[in-house]
């Protein structure tokens, strides 16, 4: 609480009140006190640091003396306001006695005074005498034997004016409108200056208390400046409010954290024990004007920070609910990728659902984010779900979410599911093709209806969402073969999507090529500027099947070969293309699928890898689809398709 006192005689005091009401409103709950100087005078501990006191000048040195704390702001008295007092005096005798405290208020040589007393008592039409004291004694003394000697009229301080009207005499207070607003000016600048300084403490409080990591503050002696809760916690110190201006020696037992404060070096990211405590540990070092002045030590909990890293890759596990590319993110000056993109623009501007085709890389979540960020629904939460990556027996929760009991370890209090969550916003189902038929017919009543219904739930949710799916199968053709609903199809492909592959669009191969360096290995980029018009036709001839992951893990391959950017020639560069190129060929023909689409190549290598583990399992599905991550339907599946396929 700040606290602004004024001491000295009436009526000075009751001058000095007045000034300080007009300006009392721009500090809330300030306390103004009138205290007697005799009190002040026997009780010097009264008045504190934060306290300002307004005072007249014999007394501002008399505190002074007894070593009072706080402001203390002296009246001085200024000079319109000393004019002023003379006109007043002069109207009641033309000789006026001026007394000031130690010394006289003109002061200057001696020849000077004489002039400046002259000219005053010249326009005043007065005789000026000035007298001192330095005692309220001596003032008394001083103020009887003018009264003795019949003077009328004193000019001078509160104390002075009361000495001359307890005898009968005029006394005129020199202190002024002028002289008192200076003063109450001076003590509401400090006042101000304090209450922004308690601001600050407070905020610097508040947010190392609400701080979530432990913080400690040490001077550059190793004394501790603040503590927080959290450092007092995760270093088992006890009390708090005892620790400040201790040695961090003298707190700390013998330990790594010690070693580290106590020769104030600086670390990043230090990982230490400490009571059983995995912490990590970084300091900060402050300098003020170049010199090293303390530092700061931040403590985390090792366990606490994974328990929220494990929750935001739990809050993540379906990538952020937000799309961040566009269609200026998509690379390609080819007439297949002008008139793909084209396309997608008057997609974004409809609200119907979306049906992406094409090969694997070719690049369908990149078009289906930029039709989110194109469209109505551009600000609103994109949802991006790998159909193929979730557990059949999860999907339903997954999709749809669940309450809290609908099943052995259910989380409390349930879960939205991702098309709740997606709510006014853009789902996207990637590998569409792999849901399930028993899960094909749940869809297709929430995009019928626009309802979910969390599992073990009675009531249904109204959802608003536009659904962009994708798929590199042939759908038409697992309709056909009842792989696939139609009824669902329909509601899916409403508009048709068809991305080109890679090497149905070889015009687009030199910016792509351009695009990945400047992006992954800009330090390249003179070296493939300068090389890529021969580079370019092996490039192009070659059948991209993987397409764009296959071009990017070829550029990749070709880059670790060249190793540096430097002083190698063209002939180096493309024969290390070649081996990057060739590595393509390879990898295919070891499969034996020269003749097989990428599909086809894709679909093989997964029966090999399920015929892998049937051995290992001796012929137990049951146990092969669980260490597959499938339930044993999907491994019936993929192995009855090979079949039909041979």
């Amino acid at each position: 609480m700040l606290k602004l006192l004024v001491t000295g005689s009436a009526p000075l005091d009751d001058y000095v009140k007045r000034a300080i009401d007009k300006r009392k409103g721009t500090i809330n709950d300030l306390v103004v006190q009138t205290l007697d100087s005799i009190y002040i005078l026997n009780n010097p501990t009264y008045i504190t640091d934060d306290d300002v006191l307004i005072c007249g000048a014999m007394l501002f040195e008399e505190f002074k003396k007894i070593g009072v704390r706080g402001n203390l702001i002296p009246l001085r008295v200024q000079t319109n306001d000393f004019y002023k007092a003379l006109v007043k005096a002069s109207k009641i005798s033309n000789e006026v006695n001026v007394i000031n405290y130690q010394k006289e208020y003109i002061q200057s040589k001696p020849e000077n005074v004489i002039k400046m007393k002259e000219e005053l008592d010249s326009i005043f039409k007065i005789k000026m005498n000035q007298y001192t004291y330095v005692t309220a004694e001596d003032a008394s003394n001083l103020v009887r034997k003018l009264k003795s000697e019949g003077q009328k009229v004193v000019i001078g301080s509160g104390l002075i004016v009361r000495l001359a009207k307890e005898l009968g005499m005029e006394g005129i207070l020199w202190y002024g409108k002028e002289s008192v607003g200076l003063a109450a000016d001076i003590a509401f600048n400090i006042l101000t200056a304090k209450l922004a300084e308690q601001s600050y403490q407070k905020r610097q409080s508040y947010i190392l208390e609400n701080f979530n990591e432990g913080v400690i503050n040490l001077n550059v002696t190793g004394r501790v400046l603040s503590i927080n809760h959290h450092a007092v916690e995760l270093l088992g110190l006890g009390d708090q409010d005892n620790l400040t201006t201790q040695l961090i020696s003298d707190i700390l037992p013998q330990s790594e954290i010690l070693d580290v404060l106590s020769a104030s070096k600086v670390v990043k990211d230090m990982v230490v024990q400490y009571k059983k405590r995995t912490l990590l540990l970084n300091t900060l070092p402050i300098n003020v004007n170049g010199n090293f002045n303390g530092i700061v030590a931040l403590f985390s909990d090792a366990e606490t920070l994974q328990q929220q890293e494990n929750k935001i890759r739990r809050k993540m596990h379906y990538k952020a609910d937000t799309a961040k590319y566009h269609f200026g993110d998509i690379i390609g000056q080819s007439e297949q990728t002008i008139k793909a993109i084209n396309k997608a623009k008057k997609f974004a501007r409809s609200d119907s659902n979306v049906l992406i085709l094409g090969e694997s890389g070719t690049g369908k979540e990149l078009f289906a984010q930029s039709i989110h960020n194109e469209s109505s629904r551009a600000n609103q939460p994109f949802i991006a779900i790998n159909c193929a990556a979730i557990p059949e027996n999860l999907l339903e929760s997954e999709f749809f979410g669940y309450n809290d009991g609908a099943f052995t370890g259910a989380k409390k209090g349930g879960n939205p599911g991702l098309f709740e969550l997606a709510h006014n916003g853009t789902v996207f189902l990637d590998e569409i093709g792999e849901i399930p038929l028993s899960m094909q017919a749940k869809l297709l009543r929430v995009l019928q209806e626009n309802v979910v219904r969390r599992l073990g739930s009675p009531t249904a949710i109204p959802i608003n969402v536009r659904v962009i799916s994708a798929t590199n199968v042939n759908l038409i053709k697992d309709v056909k073969e009842g792989k696939f609903r139609m009824d669902l199809y329909y509601r899916i492909a409403v508009l048709n999507l068809f991305l080109p592959k890679l090497s149905n669009r070889k015009g687009d191969i030199g910016l792509l090529v351009k695009a990945f360096t400047a992006k992954n290995y800009p330090a390249f980029l003179p070296l493939v500027n300068d090389v890529l018009s021969d580079i370019l036709p092996y490039l192009e001839d070659h059948e991209w099947h993987g397409n764009i992951r296959e071009f990017e893990n070829t550029m990749e391959r070709l880059f670790a070969y060249i190793e540096t950017p430097h002083h190698i020639s063209k002939k180096e560069v493309l024969t290390y293309l070649k081996d990057a190129i060739e590595e393509n060929h390879f990898l295919l023909d070891q499969l034996n699928f020269e003749n097989s689409s990428y599909q086809e190549v894709i679909k093989d290598i997964e029966v090999s890898k399920i015929k892998e583990v049937l051995e290992k399992t001796n012929g137990n599905k049951k146990e092969a689809a669980k260490i597959l991550g499938i339930s044993r339907s999907t491994l019936w599946r993929k192995l009855n398709d090979q079949v039909e396929a041979k």
